[in-house]
């Protein structure tokens, strides 16, 4: 695999080397890329690395090294015990030869992957095996090449670096990752073609059972999608949220044939309001997935909400489970009211409403309460919806048992009786919390935004605006705010994600304008 024959003479083929074990790793971590393209492998040895591919779902995986019977039978005999004929194909590729070279490169059609590990190992081999890389680009300019590399002492030559090939041959390598290994540094990069990718931004709205991604180029145009599954770091954990938010990417990337990296990847993610661990996030990101973007910008999933709804800022007033509300300035800037959680926040949120429901009934009983209105319907629902024979059997529910989701279930089975004098008081009061939030948030608008103010709001709660109305109302009426525009979200929260990473980038995305306009409330000229 050297200048000069001295490939036919080396022997460092035999051993699988630490920088393909991590660089299997990577493509195991990444399965989903692999499936169905076809790979091959430069220097594959044993062909560890390429084998894997083969058992990952590639379609076709062409192994080479250099073309000695040796090195080849032996690939030939990996191939045969793994089962893998059907897929593996044995071929020798002498670097230093232009006619090896042109006879593989002019045998294929179609190639989606380079993958290498440990190729990288002597200075001499660099400007050979650079051409041969290259001879891969020019005929197929949308190649990715993912390589393993382990640092060595730079015994033989100043110059251990491909920096200069790489521009001479217009390519650009980024790193992706690195592992420590034995006292040894493992990296694990990608070579491209310059100037493949362009001024493409990632947004995504990531929730805790679905998420979704769209890309989106700087005319505002959404180029690709994709769905999967919850992307909330406090569920997962914050490596293994972001493992799997770059294997997706990636895996999205190739199917809307979207060369990464992305010029940035903005994320709203649900349950990301802390600010030290939305930073710990970014900096895993960065570190061990290189290759995704130039930029990454990273905040909740109700930030990302206002600017999907509106181009210039906004708030966002959240009321399912729980409740929030979040004011997005021009700048990018966010100040926030609630979000706290159940025990101490949620105010006028559906677990809010539910929990006074029950205190209500409780309260009664004990005679530290007189509703002014009947109860009687309260009571009948909450002992049906828990499937309850006495109203004591529900601390069952909210301490032994305790689900958040559940507790707020029983907000929507009263909200199917809004004409309930009792029921219809405690979605009043849910209403006027919730104003107050919106009150206190919008006041971090600077002056030029508040003749009218634009409010998106978001969550199950709402569905029974009609009922809320009232007390939202209330808790305005006399504020410094003479109007409400009122929205509901637009269907990708993702755009907003990209569109705030974008203005990051020194970029404004032309905005869709596609929340839907449903209310505006005027209370004094």
């Amino acid at each position: 695999m050297e200048t000069g024959g001295i490939g036919a003479n080396q022997t460092h083929w035999k051993g699988v080397w630490p920088s393909a074990q991590h660089l299997g790793n990577f493509l195991c971590a990444n399965e989903k890329l692999f499936h169905d393209s076809v790979c091959l492998e430069l220097g594959s040895g044993t062909g560890a690395v390429g084998l894997a591919l083969g058992k990952l779902g590639a379609k076709k995986v062409i192994l080479t090294d250099y073309p000695k019977d040796e090195i080849l039978t032996l690939l030939r005999e990996n191939v045969e015990k793994n089962q893998l004929e059907n897929k593996c194909e044995v071929r020798g590729l002498d670097w230093q030869s232009t006619e090896s070279i042109a006879a593989v490169v002019g045998s294929l059609n179609e190639l989606d992957f380079l993958i290498g590990s440990d190729i990288f190992y002597d200075v001499c081999t660099f400007q050979p095996l650079m051409t041969t890389i290259t001879t891969f680009f020019d005929k197929f300019p949308r190649l990715r090449f993912y390589l393993g590399y382990a640092e060595r002492e730079r015994c033989y030559s100043d110059n251990w670096s491909i920096e200069d090939l790489l521009f001479v041959n217009n390519l650009q390598a980024r790193l992706i990752q690195s592992k420590e290994d034995s006292g040894a540094t493992v990296q694990i990069g990608v070579i491209y073609r310059n100037k493949m990718t362009g001024s493409i931004f990632c947004g995504i709205e990531g929730g805790a059972t679905e998420s979704h991604l769209v890309f989106v180029n700087t005319a505002g145009q959404t180029i690709g999608n994709s769905t999967t599954g919850g992307t909330n770091y406090n569920l997962d954990g914050i490596e293994k949220t972001v493992n799997n938010v770059a294997a997706w990417i990636r895996d999205a990337a190739r199917k809307n044939d979207i060369q990464l990296p992305v010029k940035g990847l903005g994320l709203g993610l649900s349950g990301a309001e802390g600010a030290r661990d939305n930073a710990r996030f970014v900096e895993y990101l960065q570190t061990h997935h290189g290759d995704i973007a130039e930029q990454v910008f990273l905040t909740s999933d109700s930030v990302a909400t206002v600017a999907a709804a509106f181009e210039h800022g906004g708030v966002v007033l959240i009321s399912g489970t729980g409740s929030s509300c979040r004011v997005l300035l021009d700048d990018g800037r966010v100040f926030g009211v609630g979000g706290w959680g159940h025990v101490i926040g949620d105010g006028g949120s559906a677990f809010w409403i539910a929990i006074r429901a029950i205190r209500l009934i409780f309260d009664e009983d004990d005679g530290m309460e007189t509703p002014h209105e009947s109860t009687a319907l309260i009571r009948k629902l909450m002992l049906q919806h828990f499937k309850i024979e006495d109203k004591v059997d529900i601390l069952e529910h909210l301490y032994n048992k305790f689900q958040k989701s559940n507790i707020a279930s029983f907000t929507k089975v009263m909200a199917q009786h809004p004409d309930d004098p009792a029921i219809r008081h405690l979605l009043f009061d849910a209403g006027e919390i919730l104003g107050r939030q919106f009150v206190v948030a919008a006041s971090h608008l600077p002056s030029e935004y508040r003749e009218e103010v634009n409010l998106v709001v978001v969550g199950s709660v709402f569905k029974s605006w009609e009922a809320l109305k009232p007390g939202f109302a209330r808790a305005i009426q006399g504020s410094w705010i003479p109007r409400v525009n009122l929205y509901r979200p637009a269907k990708s929260k993702a755009f907003g994600a990209a569109a705030l990473v974008a203005i990051k980038c020194g970029t404004r995305l032309p905005h869709p304008k596609n929340a839907e306009h449903f209310e505006t409330l005027e209370f004094y000229e």
